[in-house]
């Protein structure tokens, strides 16, 4: 690389770099400390920006000061038609999916259902209890979840599964006094927790 050509090349790369952020040359002069004009300066290959601000300008963009005397890049982005780049010191980013954290939480709860359903049916015992235990468990969760991560608008359907899955517990560990009759106390139940749940929302509308 000749002297000649440096201020061609960094002309490119800081061009290209202020393209892959969506910068006008104002919005990063102004993010330098520099007018527009010596910034659209430095892009026309009419002067040079000095040491310090090379600097700045890098660490700016997240990549080093020898990128930008650099003719060519090898993490070039092809797709973006060349004006953008994917930066070398760049760290890749990784976004926590909520709904499959509540996902797997469940199918866990379900896992170890099955696991003791099924040592204890190679033992000789049925303990269909275990699943029982499990939708309970799962309706709990999903209470849990959706006061943290969920919608107020979900509330009564998660709240409602949690009150008919206990119903359903009682009845099944009683279900030799054939108490299913008690399921019917679902409904009224959850005409309460639908109510509950309005006066809620009502509230905070209020606020």
């Amino acid at each position: 690389m000749s002297r000649e050509d440096l201020p061609q090349i960094i002309a490119k790369n800081i061009i290209s770099l202020r393209r892959s952020k969506n910068m006008t040359q104002a919005t990063l002069a102004e993010k330098l400390g520099y007018s527009d004009k010596s910034v659209s300066k430095w892009e026309r290959a009419e002067g040079l920006p000095d040491i310090i601000c090379l600097k700045k300008i890098a660490d700016l963009f997240g990549v080093s000061v020898d990128y930008l005397l650099e003719a060519e890049h090898t993490n070039d982005a092809e797709a973006g038609g060349g004006d953008s780049v994917s930066l070398k010191s760049e760290k890749e980013k990784y976004v926590v999916s909520k709904p499959a954290i509540v996902l797997v939480t469940i199918a866990g709860v379900w896992l170890l259902a099955a696991i003791v359903y099924v040592i204890l049916l190679l033992a000789g015992e049925t303990f269909g209890l275990a699943f029982a235990i499990a939708a309970v468990a799962s309706s709990l969760l999903l209470v849990i979840f959706n006061s943290l991560w969920g919608k107020r608008s979900l509330d009564f359907w998660t709240i409602d599964l949690l009150v008919w899955s206990i119903l359903f517990l009682i009845c099944y560990i009683c279900r030799e006094h054939n108490l299913w009759i008690l399921m019917t106390i679902g409904f009224p139940a959850t005409l309460v927790v639908w109510l509950s749940c309005r006066i809620c929302r009502k509230q905070k509308s209020t606020e």
